[in-house]
């Protein structure tokens, strides 16, 4: 089954419910039609009936407050039925019939006026011992009094026809059989057309968003001049358009600068073994020579493609976080301990300020490769003879790690792009990857990571955390440190 287009669904939603409405108010006009006709003609009939007291009142005397028992012989009954039927003599009730009869339900009178008259049956089912009451029998409608004439009780009925009654609503129902569907077919065609006319921008949207392709994403979606949803969804929809725009200038980038990068160690290596190679027979520190270069630019390349997984993960929020309780004071000082190793062969001092004991709580892998990537950073930079100091400090909720070195400095022109992947200021390292990890880890945890100070005399990176307090305490910490010596012992 082939879905219905957009414009054809709200059509369809707006004619059924166009149809509900239309029947809904059919019925509640037939109803009304009818409620207010038969009250029409029941203020008709009970006029009339005070019409007929009025003159069965004028004929007899005033009414005995107590009426009569009523064993009254038949004598009693004729000359009240002659009476009555006098009293009748005097009506002009056009359209209208009337009958009187007495308690036992005997007629004692009827005349019609341009009505059909109602049978012996109709008039004793009429006839009750109740008040006045209204109902409706074989097209006629009916009313039904009990009058208190001197000494007699007779039962009123005037009844009218219900024929043009039945008339207009019979011509009421035809209209609305006809109305309603020709109603509902001119609604849903201009339905049709507003939806044609309202959703054509829409259209227009589409047909244009499908000519952007990879090679036309400066091309953007018109907007209409208006402000309402259709405008919206175009900015939008240009808007997603600029991010994907910049996502993919960045991907290419990094595609470019990635494969720059990788190619660059494996070159070196490549010419390594080539310039070995080319002669039949070499001597063993040739050879060794060729493998530590080798071996060099392999480790160079195995450690940028791990940062650039690393980077690919943080980009797709599939490396989540491993949070652990530790200490962040023990962790800088085993980073200073690492980088002993790393600055030995310049001659490079590197010294740990830490607070007594600063308890966190977050991932302490990613935390220790931040650290490490500033430090190697530092030591990379910084010339023989020269220092790299360490500082941890919790103030204010928050807890801060400085690296400090004395090297050459950032030039203010690139002190802004350190942070950018790839960006690289001199032809060693990782790729210009580390300062991209460094940050990425810090605001993973909720921090920043920033250049705070850069110069001649040499740089300074701060990073800022919020500080998380371990559920542990710290008699426990030493309890464990003292249970390791005694095993290690």
């Amino acid at each position: 089954m082939t879905a219905l287009s957009l414009r054809a669904r709200l059509t369809l939603w707006y004619s059924v419910v166009l149809l509900a409405v239309l029947l809904a108010g059919g019925v509640t006009v037939v109803w009304l039609h009818s409620t207010l006709g038969l009250a029409r003609i029941d203020r008709g009939l009970q006029a009339e009936a005070a019409t007929v007291n009025g003159v069965l009142r004028g004929e007899f005397d005033e009414p005995d407050p107590e009426p009569d028992p009523p064993d009254r012989d038949d004598d009693d009954v004729l000359d009240v039925a002659g009476r009555v039927a006098d009293a009748l003599q005097d009506l002009d009730l056009p359209g209208t019939g009337v009958a009187i009869s007495a308690r036992d339900g005997r007629a004692l009178a009827v005349r019609v006026f341009g009505v059909r008259s109602l049978t012996q049956q109709e008039l004793a089912a009429a006839s009750v011992e109740t008040a006045s009451a209204v109902a409706s029998r074989g097209g006629l409608r009916l009313r039904r009094e009990l009058q208190r004439l001197p000494g007699f009780d007779v039962h009123v009925v005037v009844w009218n026809s219900m024929e043009s009654f039945e008339w207009e609503r019979a011509r009421l129902r035809r209209a609305l059989l006809l109305g309603v569907p020709l109603a509902l077919l001119v609604a849903s065609a201009g339905g049709w057309m507003v939806g044609y006319r309202g959703l054509r921008p829409l259209t227009d949207m589409a047909r244009q968003a499908e000519t952007i392709t990879a090679d036309r994403l400066d091309d953007r979606l018109s907007q209409p001049g208006t402000r309402d949803e259709l405008a919206a969804l175009a900015s939008a929809f240009n808007a997603l358009l600029d991010r994907l725009a910049g996502a993919l200038r960045v991907q290419r980038q990094f595609m470019a600068d990635a494969s720059h990068q990788l190619r660059t160690p494996i070159s070196i290596a490549r010419t390594a073994a080539q310039v070995t190679l080319s002669e039949p027979e070499r001597d063993a520190a040739d050879y060794r020579d060729a493998l530590t270069i080798v071996e060099a630019q392999t480790r160079r390349l195995t450690e940028m493609i791990e940062r650039m997984f690393t980077l690919a993960l943080a980009d797709l929020d599939a490396r989540p976080l491993q949070p652990t309780d530790f200490y962040l004071d023990e962790l800088v000082q085993e980073c200073a301990r690492t980088a002993q190793v790393l600055a030995a062969d310049r001659r490079l001092e590197i010294r740990a300020e830490t607070s007594a004991e600063v308890p966190f709580r977050g991932d302490e892998t990613l935390l220790r490769q931040m650290i490490m990537n500033l430090v190697e950073n530092a030591v990379r930079h910084t010339p023989p003879a020269g220092s790299v100091a360490l500082a941890l400090n919790a103030i204010n909720g928050h807890v801060r790690v400085m690296v400090t070195d004395t090297g050459c400095g950032i030039p203010a022109e690139h002190q802004t792009r350190i942070f950018e992947r790839f960006v690289r200021l001199q032809t060693v390292g990782a790729g210009g990857l580390g300062l991209p990890i460094a940050r990425w880890v810090a605001e993973a945890h909720h921090g920043s990571l920033t250049l705070e100070s850069s110069g001649p005399e040499g740089s300074r990176f701060v990073i800022t955390l919020p500080a998380s307090p371990l559920e542990r305490p710290a008699q426990q910490r030493d309890r464990a440190r003292g249970l390791a010596r005694e095993i290690l012992g």
